[in-house]
Parts: structure tokens; sequence; C-alpha cells
């Protein structure tokens, strides 16, 4: 016989083998799977059969306690925050502290007891270190900002540059009410 019909022919078998014993595979784990996804739906809509209406322990017990962590956290109310971030880069001019002072200055004035509770959070952050350089894209950053963001369950929910902050610079008192009127207006959202 031929070198290449013999190589043909194992790799022909290989394959036969392997698609058989991967269905194989696919065939007992599936039918493992329904039965746990059976036990499941009883714990999620138990049924007794008997008439006091009590669950039997073997329904109580049936799931394990890490896959009913996604039911408590549904109980949950979520976990909201507002970030303030405030970008700048290694060289600070005198105006990029001053817009720094002014919004952390307003934002601990107004909001003493957001910051105290978590629901708010200042984070000056230098967008020039490697770690922070996606703020940059995220944020379309295109100059020192201050940015406001949203967060419900981790995940961002909306963001805002506020970049009034530079025509108000020279005003702090603007800048303060300016700061104040757009951190309100993401806390009520966070609600």
């Amino acid at each position: 016989m031929d070198t290449k019909k013999i190589v043909t022919r194992l790799l022909l078998i290989f394959v036969l083998l392997s698609t058989t014993f991967l269905g194989y595979k696919e065939f007992v784990q599936g039918g493992h799977e329904k039965e746990n996804q059976s036990a499941e739906i009883k714990v999620k809509n138990p049924v007794s059969q008997e008439s006091s209406g009590s669950k039997t322990s073997q329904e109580i017990i049936s799931k394990p306690e890490n896959e009913a962590a996604p039911l408590k956290a549904a109980l949950q109310p979520a976990k909201s925050k507002v970030i303030a971030y405030y970008f700048h880069g290694t060289f600070r001019c005198t105006t990029c502290r001053t817009i720094e002072k002014y919004s952390k200055e307003a934002i601990e004035h107004y909001f003493a007891s957001e910051l105290k509770n978590g629901t708010l959070e200042f984070k000056p952050l230098n967008v020039e270190e490697a770690e922070n350089r996606h703020y940059i894209k995220d944020y379309q950053l295109y100059t020192r900002s201050l940015v406001l963001a949203l967060y419900k369950d981790d995940k961002q929910m909306e963001w805002k540059n506020l970049s009034e902050v530079w025509s108000h610079v020279r005003d702090k008192e603007k800048f303060y009410q300016y700061v104040k009127d757009e951190t309100e207006r993401f806390l009520q959202e966070k609600e």
C-alpha cells in the first residue's frame, strides 16, 4: 500500500473517533445539565405535594448556595454612585491646578455627606500615565477636564464633560454653582 493512503486512512479514523467521542461526551453532559436545570426549577418554583403547603427539605437543599447568589443580588437595591473625575497631565499650569482646586472645594463644600457615605467620589487622575490613557478615548478628552460619571452596579450609565469650568475659572462663585448644579443632577439620576 501507498504511504499516503495509509496516512489518509489513519487521519480519517482519528477524525471519526474524535467526532464520536465529542458527540458522546456532549450527549452525556447534556443529560446531566437537563437534570440540573430541573433541580433549579424545583427550587425556583417549589411546589410541595403536602397539603400544608410547606417546602420539603429536599426542595430547599437541592440548589447549591453559590447559585443562589444572583437571586440575593436581584433582591438588593442597585448600588449607585457618581464619580467626579478631574483629568490632568503631568505638566500642570496654574489654570489647571485652579480648576482641580475649585472642583474639589465645591464638591467637598456642597456634598460632604455624599462623599462620606460613598455615593459621590472625587478622583483626580493623570491621563498621561499608561493605566489612565484609556480615559482620553472613553471620555473624548481634548484638554484637562472635569467629568461626572454615573455608575449603577459598577456599570457606567452616563457621563458628562463639564467643559464650562474653563469659562468660569475666573469667577469662583459661578464655577462652584456650575459644579454644584451638574453634580446635583447626576446625584438625582442615581436614585
